[in-house]
């Protein structure tokens, strides 16, 4: 006989294993914990560095992979996803982003009815571990306490410092909290990492969670189907690698957080999707949702170096060879170094387009190079160069390309086709031009142009739009922010596949609490959005009043003279 559960929350990555967590504080409740992966206690998951090898190993991620995309030159392109506890806050690179005022109100205004920013800074302030003791970190839209740590970078390398000096002269303004309602200028990132370790969800929410003994949390659980029975879901058919097929009854709801790419999966699978697909490879329609698996969106990057001069501080000598050894044993009696790394230090906003509400271009800043060439040939290896080097890399953050995700087959077990369309739109590939200009802005500013010795990808003699176009085709990647693929919107959108309250439209009891279910991308990294969804969601499963709004004083968005006249000339 099936076990019977509350509510069965399916992925335990940032929205659900939060989402989880918070349904379990009710001692009266029974919740079920199903998760695809293995623990977050690993040492790779730990070391703040290890999210450079996690994200192409299959022990960590699920390992989807885009078909050929046209402007990535008819390359492949790997979308790693989290396969632990904590998805993929527990392989991600751990920066702490909001986004911009404007996307959660974009949101409401397309039809997301009580998530505008007002009404999510509650939730924004409520999740936030705030570690900061500099004095506009304790303003009111900050918070402390929360299971998603923000703290100041351990130490900033010299050339990230450098490349924030080199950005104020470019004309942009300085920025010391890009999570005021409106990143804009340039500044260091604060990220997700407390005491020279990874801080997660799976951390700070599930762990503490699991000594309750109303949360089973499953791990190597590979969910295959919902159970849906006369327009009910009512529970979950899953299987793991050695005691074979298992199923479960959901006496209330079964909520599904398995992320952009596995949430319109598991959908399709459970025959709720678009019909005429799902008839396709015989697969009963249980709901007609053409929606599911549309929409989709990810942060298309491109990352570019320079060599540096010799004897110039970068990270290049201590992430190879003996240089790694040293920096791995003062990782281990310090806590401290290269390996607590994370993905970027250096962060900047700016307009490709002063008339947008928001600042439309992100860069991110490494003092680090490598062999991009190999990571590109095989998706694994990463070589740092012999020489000192840095690597700046700008992304669009609300890009007008849109994707489709759809079934391979009807196996469960097999990963879905992923079509992004990076770049499809003519507006992307001019905003990221504009960033890709602005970045080499950047480094012919004094503060860094006196430790470079040459810029190396692209090389100096590409210049013209098409140049720069062709040899990104090469270097093109994902931001790993996956999103939209289960989007919420009114009851008259045809293409909306949750309601507000993130019900899935036509099924009772099943709800979809996650990045897919965002209308579009927010103005920036993706993870601090992802949980306040699974909070925000733990309240509408719980039937609580909305948090009251938090209304600040903000001006609008102004355009930068300097910054503009720059890239004009």
């Amino acid at each position: 006989m099936a076990e019977c559960f509350d509510y069965i929350v399916i992925g335990a990555g940032s929205a659900g294993g939060l989402l989880a967590a918070r349904l379990s504080e009710d001692s009266g409740t029974r919740v079920l914990l199903l998760e695809g992966g293995g623990t977050h206690k690993d040492l790779l998951v730990d070391m703040p560095s290890g999210w450079g090898q996690m994200v192409h190993d299959p022990k960590y991620s699920w390992g989807h992979r885009t078909e050929p995309e046209r402007y990535a030159g008819g390359r492949c392109i790997d979308l790693p996803r989290g396969k632990r506890l904590g998805g993929s806050s527990s392989i991600n690179g751990m920066m702490y982003v909001r986004g911009d005022r404007s996307d959660y109100d974009s949101w409401a205004a397309l039809g997301a009815t009580g998530w505008s920013y007002d009404e999510l800074l509650p939730h924004f302030v409520r999740t936030e571990g705030q570690c900061s003791q500099a004095p506009h970190f304790a303003r009111p839209w900050h918070g402390r306490g929360g299971p998603l740590t923000a703290s100041d970078l351990p130490a900033a390398h010299p050339v990230s410092q450098r490349m924030v000096e080199a950005a104020v002269q470019a004309g942009l303004p300085r920025c010391p909290d890009f999570n005021n309602g409106h990143p804009d200028g340039a500044g260091l990132f604060q990220v997700n990492v407390q005491g020279g370790r990874r801080s997660s969800i799976a951390r700070n929410a599930i762990e503490p969670a699991m000594r309750r003994a109303n949360l089973a949390v499953r791990m190597h659980m590979q969910v295959t189907r919902i159970q849906v029975h006369e327009g009910r879901a009512c529970g979950v058919q899953w299987q793991d690698a050695t005691s074979g097929r298992h199923s479960a009854r959901a006496t209330r709801e079964v909520l599904l957080c398995a992320g952009a790419l596995q949430s319109p999966q598991l959908l399709m699978l459970s025959g709720i999707g678009p019909g005429e697909h799902l008839r396709e490879l015989g697969l009963e329609v249980v709901r007609d949702l053409p929606g599911v698996g549309e929409n989709l969106q990810d942060h298309a990057i491109v990352p570019m170096s320079w060599r540096l001069k010799a004897g110039t501080p970068s990270l290049n000598a201590s992430l190879r060879g003996l240089g790694m050894l040293a920096a791995v044993t003062r990782y281990f009696l310090t806590r401290r170094g290269a390996m607590v790394m994370p993905a970027s230090e250096f962060a900047a906003w700016c307009s490709s387009d002063p008339a947008l509400p928001y600042r439309d271009i992100q860069i991110h800043g490494l003092p680090v190079t490598g062999d991009i060439e190999a990571f590109m040939r095989d998706g694994k290896t990463y070589r740092t160069e012999p020489f000192p080097g840095m690597t700046m890399a700008p992304y669009q953050v609300r890009p007008h390309s849109r994707g489709q995700l759809r079934l391979r087959s009807a196996d469960p077990l097999a990963l879905a086709s992923v079509r992004m369309n990076y770049l499809h739109d003519e507006r992307d590939r001019i905003a990221l031009l504009h960033g890709m200009r602005m970045v080499m802005h950047i480094a012919r500013q004094s503060a860094l142009a006196e430790w470079i010795e040459a810029q190396t990808r692209p090389g100096p003699e590409v210049q013209t739009d098409a140049e720069l176009l062709d040899w990104l085709a090469q270097y093109l990647g994902s931001g790993h922010h996956a999103s939209g693929t289960c989007r919420m919107g009114r009851a008259d959108d045809p293409l909306a596949v949750v309601t507000p309250d993130l019900r899935v439209r036509g099924v009772d009891g099943l709800r979809v609490i996650d990045a897919s279910v965002m209308p579009h991308l927010v103005s920036g990294n993706t993870n601090a959005a992802s949980v306040v969804i699974g909070d925000k969601g733990a309240d509408l499963v719980l039937g609580r009043p909305a948090l009251p709004p938090l209304t600040l004083p903000h001006s609008a968005p102004l355009p930068h003279a300097a910054e503009a006249a720059a890239i004009a000339s």
